[in-house]
């Protein structure tokens, strides 16, 4: 009985414990996830960023992306051209598609070229057969296909690699001219079953850099790409290349990893010297592994991770080096992980590289892991949990000041069946927004005029709007669509929710782009900007109904005083105050308002003043008013004065366009257009040498006042006092 009753309380007592810890908050037992301490980067929505590089590497090695198999194995010449042209276009349309502003383009995978090169033999990858011509250059079709779609171009580079294996079929088809495999069998090593030149013999580093300053003296790319095979071996010392340290380090050296890692350091400042010297603009990149080196190797100012194939150790790559001695503009770490990976985390990759990049002129770009989705043993690179681990790491990316972009490996897996659960989170979320490539600084630059001359004209379900730009560092426009009584700020990452499309510049004399997104005219305005090759871009032109074609600060606010602004401009007779500003709310002075008039008119300057006014001075209106005074166009105000940088008012104007007038005879008659001087409510304050021309204009109809009324003695604003000229002009 007592055992029973002991039993019985147990029990009591454990459903107790149960039923309190059910009631307890779930989040007194959360378990800390491996990406809370970068919380402060991770937000909840996903952020809007103007500018961010968004790419993606196109692979030709082994057809991995481009061309196809199907394309290559084509015997009829011009359909597999025509079938691997097309298959191009289709990713580079994709790439609009999803709202990516680069693509890095691999022209040379095994020591040879997808261009016209004298120096290495046509890729296999083209035709199936290496050294044999393709009938077309991949990379100018590439070039510019991918110009047409605003897309920065970046020429891909594998330096040292000759062949994916060693087989005797593939040795055969080595045996070709222009073939280093052929012609240089003493740089030949194998390592990782493949066969690769020697990085350390002089000449095969210098045989890497011609190669890629042959790309860049015949083509118009705007970036140069090195991935991260360098030393590349399966384990240290397959290379063999004792011999080569011996014969080349002239004592220089302790070691050979030193010694390898000099050989490397030296191929990247060579080179970025030759790409500065030859092309400022073109840009310098590389995409070394994830991690340069382990804290837990020996190696203080490392990570703190434990890679396998750190960069420093087994690539023999200070990528760190580069960075902190700027020899490159880029750097773009394979962080082909996951924030809960427990050798090299997302978070911790990507920390390590914003501190090394901080401050330096390099930008960082992040290398991610497409292809994993979903092939790949790590959880969270399947299913949701895919999804939620790249909404991470592209908001963290997009968050962390020291990231300036994202590129995806690789292109095709943004077609796999398999990965696009997370493809239409990025179209439709993460990449929803278009963003513009970052600028950098250093490579110089500046931002081209803005545009001009901005119209609109509506089309059926269209808009086409057209503008001039006679700037030849103009390389492209960005669109932003507007509501019509806003603003914008194009600087601002706000900005990017307006901006609809990029548009290349033509080599027509007006620019066009037809918006298909609105048709409510009445309702939307656009802002466009000019951007040169390096995304510096200008001052924005509205364009819009109420717009004019020529100062950006003259729209809806103004609309009455648009064609007379406009058309005195064109005119010559007036002109803005600098930086397509026309100030229209800026009083006019007695002295600016004369020069008007006078241009307008026609009215010669006298070559030799005398008897001026005693404040004409000698200034850019003293023989304007020297010749007015001759005339009897203007009398002064007393003690021989006419006061010129004093604001006018609204009667000395039309006191000024009577005497003018009747200099010329060309004084207006009163018509039916008119109103009676007496029909307005302030004709009392208008002073007696005022009164026959306030009168006149009244009745001529070129004066209305506020319709009640005249206000003679407010002073008159720049568009005002253009408006009553061009009124006088029109009729």
């Amino acid at each position: 009985m007592l055992a029973k009753n002991k039993l019985s309380k147990l029990i009591s007592m454990c459903i107790v414990t149960i039923l309190i810890a059910v009631a307890l908050p779930i989040h007194s037992f959360a378990v800390s996830e491996p990406w809370d301490q970068y919380n402060q980067y991770l937000p909840n929505e996903t952020p809007v960023t103007k500018r961010h590089l968004r790419g993606a590497w196109i692979s030709t090695v082994i057809n991995l992306d481009w061309p196809s198999v199907e394309a290559r194995k084509i015997g009829d010449d011009k359909k597999r051209i025509k079938k691997s042209k097309d298959e191009l276009i289709a990713i580079l349309d994709k790439s609009v598609e999803m709202n990516m502003n680069a693509v890095f383009f691999q022209v040379s995978p095994e020591g040879d070229a997808l261009y016209q090169s004298d120096i290495v033999p046509w890729s296999r990858y083209l035709t199936g057969t290496f050294g044999k011509d393709p009938g077309f250059d991949p990379l100018a079709f590439a070039i510019e296909e991918a110009h047409k779609r605003n897309l920065e171009i970046h020429a891909w580079f594998n330096p040292y690699r000759i062949s994916t294996n060693t087989n005797d079929a593939t040795i055969e088809s080595l045996n070709i001219d222009k073939s280093v495999f052929k012609e240089h069998p003493e740089w030949i090593r194998t390592s990782m079953s493949r066969f690769v030149v020697d990085p350390g013999i002089p000449e095969a580093r210098e045989w890497v850099s011609r190669r890629v300053m042959e790309v860049m003296d015949h083509y118009d790319v705007d970036g140069i790409h090195f991935d991260d095979y360098f030393y590349y071996e399966s384990y240290l010392g397959e290379l063999e290349d004792q011999d080569t340290f011996t014969k080349y380090n002239s004592g220089q050296f302790s070691n050979l990893g030193d010694w390898r890692r000099n050989n490397t350091y030296l191929l990247v400042k060579e080179l970025s010297n030759e790409i500065r010297a030859t092309k400022p603009w073109v840009k310098f990149g590389i995409s070394p592994a994830a991690v340069w080196g382990n804290k837990k190797d020996g190696h203080p100012s490392g990570s703190n991770t434990s890679a396998g194939l750190p960069n420093y150790d087994r690539s023999f790559a200070d990528t760190k080096r580069w960075v902190e001695e700027e020899l490159i503009d880029y750097i773009a770490p394979q962080v082909y992980f996951t924030f809960a990976n427990p050798s090299a985390p997302y978070g911790e990759v990507t920390d390590w590289w914003s501190k090394v990049i901080k401050e330096r002129n390099v930008h960082l770009y992040i290398g991610q892991a497409l292809y994993k989705i979903n092939d790949n043993a790590d959880q969270y690179f399947q299913g949701n949990n895919a999804v939620q681990e790249f909404q991470r790491q592209l908001n963290y990316n997009a968050v962390r000041p020291e990231i300036m972009g994202s590129i995806m490996y690789r292109f095709q897996n943004f077609n796999d069946s398999n990965k696009q659960q997370v493809v239409n989170v990025m179209k439709e979320d993460l990449w929803l927004t278009k963003s513009l490539v970052p600028v950098m600084p250093w490579k110089g630059g500046q931002a081209p005029h803005h545009p001009t001359q901005g119209k609109i004209e509506a089309l059926a379900n269209a808009r086409k709007l057209s503008w001039v730009d006679k700037d030849p560092n103009t390389a492209y426009y960005a669109i932003y669509r507007i509501d019509k009584d806003s603003s914008i700020d194009v600087n601002s990452d706000e900005s990017a929710l307006k901006l609809i499309a990029t548009v290349r510049k033509s080599d027509k004399a007006v620019q066009e782009f037809i918006d298909r997104g609105s048709n409510d005219l009445d309702k939307v305005a656009y802002a466009v900007t000019a951007l040169d090759r390096l995304h510096n871009e200008s001052r924005e032109l509205i364009i819009s109904t109420n717009q004019s074609n020529y100062f950006y600060d003259i729209g809806n606010q103004y609309a009455w005083a648009i064609n007379a602004i406009d058309n005195l401009y064109e005119r010559g007779i007036v002109s803005g105050v600098g930086d397509g500003k026309f100030a229209p709310q800026n009083n006019v002075t007695r002295a600016d308002f004369l020069i008007v008039v006078m241009k307008s008119y026609g009215i010669e300057l006298d070559s030799y003043i005398t008897g001026n006014f005693a404040d004409a001075g000698d200034k850019y209106y003293t023989k304007y008013l020297g010749t007015a005074k001759r005339l009897g166009l203007v009398s002064g105000v007393g003690n021989n004065r006419y006061l010129p940088e004093t604001t006018i008012t609204r009667q000395d104007m039309f006191v000024i366009l009577y005497r003018v007038l009747e200099e010329l005879e060309q004084l207006p008659k009163a018509g039916n257009s008119g109103r009676s001087l007496d029909q307005f409510n302030d004709t009392s304050d208008i002073d007696n040498y005022a009164l026959k021309a306030m009168k006149l204009f009244v009745e001529a109809g070129m004066v209305q006042g506020d319709g009640v009324n005249l206000k003679p003695k407010t002073t008159s604003t720049r568009a005002e006092a253009v408006q009553v000229l061009y009124n006088l002009f029109s009729k």
